[in-house]
């Protein structure tokens, strides 16, 4: 059977479609599908016998997990926007506990939202093909961003499928994952990540925001902050052609050189090194 690879964090593709070009088949990679118009049949294969069925339409949301058979059928044309990333790239960004929820869709491909996400993840999937289509200087960092969130969504939702110990209640899952999805829309303006204006925003007290996050995400607050501060510097180093100074002014740092000396603690070289590695990398 033929198993798809991918060769980069995360790849943005849309398609129009009115017959689907492969049959059954599988990632190695997670996938998430977005129905923008049409209908049509999705299938999972769940062993030699059992087969999972999905009739969908225009808003359908799809997360297919890695190693997951799978194949769509055409009812009537289809416009879709597939986001594949890798099976890291959700603990690399947003925590292992999100990457751990994202697996629950083993279980339901087809994830169902409430009124009010349905209509976040609609906007988030507009911007996201108007940037693809029009791509800018930033777009790859906006197109990060807008994924991050709709991961955030999709992982909530699953959350509150599972018996997942570690968010107790749908009001405190709700409250955790706006926390998370927050720090990521706010990850480039440290001055509302700091510990006073996370307490003003949540309503906590400064004794325990960080308590409170540890506790859902496993993580100290403050290291998830800086680890995915750094993670979007990558990717702006990889992905544009912006100055060390450029990009340092982006992510809201005091002035380049603190930038430079963080991301060498973390990296054990600078950041124009780092381009250059990766640049190395992308032409072997």
């Amino acid at each position: 059977m033929w198993k798809e690879n991918l060769y980069q964090p995360v790849e943005v593709l849309t398609r129009r479609r009115t017959k689907f070009p492969v049959d059954e088949h599988q990632h190695s990679f997670f996938e998430m599908v977005y129905v923008r118009s049409g209908s049509g049949s999705f299938y999972v294969k769940e062993d030699e016998c059992k087969v999972q069925r999905t009739h969908y339409k225009s808003g359908a949301l799809f997360l297919i997990p890695p190693d997951t058979v799978h194949r769509f059928t055409v009812d009537s044309p289809c416009e879709y926007v597939f986001i594949r990333f890798t099976e890291h790239y959700a603990a690399d960004y947003l925590g292992r506990q999100i990457e751990q929820a994202l697996y629950a869709s083993l279980q339901q491909c087809a994830i169902t939202l409430d009124k009010q996400d349905t209509a976040t993840v609609r906007s988030m999937f507009g911007h996201i093909e108007r940037e693809k289509s029009h791509m800018r200087r930033y777009s790859n960092f906006l197109l990060r961003q807008w994924l991050n969130s709709i991961l955030v969504i999709v992982a909530a939702r699953l959350m509150q499928g599972t018996s997942a110990g570690y968010l107790p209640t749908e009001t405190g899952a709700d409250k955790a994952m706006y926390l998370l999805q927050y720090i990521q829309q706010h990850i480039h303006q440290p001055e509302l990540l700091k510990t006073k204006a996370l307490c003003k925003t949540f309503n906590m007290a400064s004794t325990y925001v960080g308590q409170y996050f540890k506790r859902h995400f496993q993580e100290d607050l403050q290291h998830y902050i800086i680890r995915n501060r750094l993670k979007t510097v990558e990717n702006m180093l990889t992905n544009t052609t912006m100055s060390v100074k450029e990009i340092a002014a982006s992510m809201g740092y005091t002035d380049s050189c603190y930038l430079v000396r963080t991301f060498r603690s973390c990296h054990k070289m600078s950041p124009l090194e780092f381009r250059k590695l990766r640049l190395r990398q992308k032409l072997a």
